[in-house]
């Protein structure tokens, strides 16, 4: 499997590449200044050193035709936009709830500190490839509220169920398509179990199974991933 990394600091290369090593990716490295030119073919993982490319000027590339765009703008529509079979995952100096928002919601598909431990290194790496989502829990508590929010909660509510009719791949039960249906809202095991007039201890067991089937840790996670991969 592919692993890109891109970055400008010859020391998180380095520590990267190493931990990456014991996974046997096949590692390139990215010249940040060379991002436009760079061509990402079949599937596989990126690494995007934020902080680099933040450094680095109004736009990674001189005389780029979206030189006076943010980089972060920039960053996006190169990398999510032009390259969406690579799973990219921003990694940040200086982590926030609110710059990792930014990047989740616009097609990353993880967001975590540059310096992560090896371990974390490699459980994300896992994860990500798995097609689910990595973020710290506070993050995705506020990602989640996002997608819930009145505005935005019936588009959820139809693109899990576009992703339940259109895809068999779970095998979810009748009982289990009405557990997501309530549980997509926010609503706790309790007030599912009160509104299917079934016991507590079922709904537990239901949402122990969608979580098994769909391979993801928590309720939050799952209605992320139904979510993003309607989008």
């Amino acid at each position: 499997m592919k692993l890109y990394i891109v970055s400008a600091n010859k020391e998180v290369i380095s520590r990267w590449a190493g931990f990456a090593e014991a996974l046997e990716y096949s590692i390139e490295v990215v010249d940040v200044n060379q991002l436009s030119l760079q061509k990402f073919n079949g599937h596989g993982c990126g690494l995007v050193h934020i902080s680099s490319l933040n450094s680095a000027s109004d736009s990674p590339v001189k005389d780029s035709p979206v030189k006076d765009s943010p980089v972060k703008d920039y960053l996006l529509d190169q990398l999510c936009v032009k390259s969406p079979l690579i799973k990219w995952v921003a990694l940040s100096d200086q982590p926030s709830d609110t710059e990792g928002l930014s990047y989740l919601a616009s097609g990353f598909r993880g967001y975590i500190n540059t310096y992560v431990t090896k371990s974390l290194f490699h459980e994300l790496l896992n994860v990500v490839m798995k097609n689910d989502i990595w973020a710290g829990p506070s993050l995705t508590q506020r990602l989640l509220k996002q997608y819930l929010a009145a505005p935005l909660r019936r588009d959820v509510e139809h693109d899990i169920t576009h992703v339940q009719h259109d895809s068999d791949q779970y095998g979810f039960t009748d009982r289990e398509d009405e557990v997501l249906d309530i549980l997509i809202t926010g609503a706790s095991n309790k007030e599912i179990a009160r509104e299917l007039g079934i016991t507590e201890r079922t709904i537990k067991a239901h949402v122990a199974s969608l979580l098994q089937k769909t391979g993801t840790k928590d309720r939050v996670l799952l209605i992320l991933k139904l979510a993003h991969q309607a989008a």
